[in-house]
């Protein structure tokens, strides 16, 4: 993509709690991985929470970032009966939210290629965005499920 770049390479790992004083406090401290695609336009950023097994995941982009979309993704067998393994997803919309396109498909890719459950909630928003930058959201999107 023409003006498009990863800013952080592979990851910036920053403590989801900082300064835990009690040996319970710093086990339930857990790395944050932040992934970031610089756009055309603006800049898309991943927040991935290893929890357990699985995996709490926040998008935020655009001018006003926001919770649009909450998905959570559950691995399952595929029912192509090749042994793979896919998603079933529930989904929370805001009502004229269209952030779900995005959520889903994180939840869904990390789902099933981790085998693990997934929650994926935030929003990207640009007022009079275009056709063309929203498919260079769906790319950046599309790459950085793909680092995790």
């Amino acid at each position: 993509m023409d003006g498009a770049r990863i800013m952080n390479g592979k990851m910036n790992n920053t403590k989801a709690c900082n300064g835990a004083k009690a040996p319970q406090e710093a086990e339930a401290c857990q790395d944050v991985k932040v992934y970031e695609k610089e756009l055309s336009f603006s800049k898309i950023s991943m927040y991935v929470l290893k929890a357990g097994d699985d995996y709490n995941v926040t998008i935020l982009g655009g001018d006003k970032p926001h919770i649009g979309s909450s998905v959570l993704a559950v691995p399952r067998l595929s029912l192509t009966g090749d042994g793979s393994v896919s998603a079933t997803s529930s989904v929370m919309n805001m009502i004229g939210h269209k952030d779900e396109q995005i959520c889903r498909y994180v939840a869904e890719t990390i789902c099933a290629r981790k085998n693990a459950v997934v929650l994926c909630s935030g929003g990207f928003h640009v007022d009079d965005i275009s056709k063309d930058e929203i498919g260079e959201v769906l790319e950046a999107v599309r790459e950085l499920a793909e680092m995790v």
